[in-house]
């Protein structure tokens, strides 16, 4: 399939009210359906809302999480895609082994089925997001065939850091994911990197972001959710309020963008290794 729209659902979530929150994707996962979406993707840590930002830690937190083969959530979300006919993209805090925790986005087939989870590999422990205390890093980059095309995930900080979204680019990724639970302040920082992590990959980025106040302290989520083209374009987006990003999705546009910079051809990997020998 060359074609098809993908959602992005930009939602405010409660901290810690899962139904709530599912009760509200899965509504408007609905109606990106009835506008023709195939592809739905849902901001970070959507069902728990993001918990990391607070001034303090509580391991009450991790109550929260959800292995996968055994999630309420994902389950809800297989059974609505299966009956919708689309895809999903689902962030949510897992729960691994020997109580080790993950923060994690889940894509969910048209069958219904997981096809594949990311693990979301740069945690931030900063002004803005105390995740290092709930997550353990992932370690890798999986990209994920489907009908629709090529599809990987990275997640929030991960756009901070160019190696991610190269290794996907890489291994044939055609479109990534990335979901987000950006401050307001980074909005138009955010905007750029996913217009930059675009261009210099050449396929199509969907950065998706929590929105509105938390519920107890002052954090306050980016909004501007963004759909950008292989050759930089923004061709969607919104602002700060809730609502449903819709975009047309030309596989096609990804080697015509490349036959115009030839990004691919003109990398020079040999002199690239002090990126590996400073660790």
């Amino acid at each position: 399939m060359s074609g098809f729209i993908v959602a992005g659902i930009q939602m405010s979530c409660r901290i810690g009210d899962k139904q709530a929150n599912v009760d509200k994707a899965c509504a408007m996962i609905e109606e990106a359906a009835s506008q023709g979406a195939r592809l739905m993707v849902l901001p970070e840590m959507f069902n728990t809302g993001y918990f990391s930002h607070t001034g303090h830690v509580d391991p009450g937190f991790w109550d929260l999480a959800e292995p996968v083969g055994a999630s309420p959530t994902l389950e809800r979300l297989g059974t609505l895609a299966r009956q919708l006919n689309v895809f999903i993209i689902a962030p949510f805090v897992e729960k691994g082994d020997r109580g080790v925790y993950y923060n994690s986005a889940a894509l969910i087939g048209s069958s219904g089925q997981v096809l594949g989870c990311y693990r979301k590999v740069h945690i931030p422990w900063s002004l803005t997001g105390w995740e290092k205390f709930y997550f353990r890093p992932g370690y890798e980059f999986p990209v994920f065939s489907t009908p629709l095309g090529r599809i990987a995930i990275q997640i929030c900080y991960d756009r901070d850091f160019p190696e991610g979204s190269r290794s996907l680019a890489l291994q044939g990724a055609e479109l990534i994911a990335l979901p987000t639970g950006c401050p307001r302040n980074l909005a138009s920082l955010w905007r750029a990197i996913c217009r930059v992590r675009a261009y210099e990959n050449g396929l199509f980025v969907v950065g998706v972001g929590l929105t509105g106040r938390t519920d107890e302290e002052h954090h306050e989520f980016a909004g501007n959710s963004v759909a950008v083209a292989p050759g930089g374009e923004i061709i969607a987006s919104l602002e700060f309020d809730e609502g449903i990003l819709l975009a047309e999705v030309d596989l096609g546009a990804i080697e015509a963008a490349r036959r115009r910079r030839f990004i691919f051809r003109d990398r020079r990997p040999e002199v690239y290794g002090l990126v590996t020998r400073l660790a």
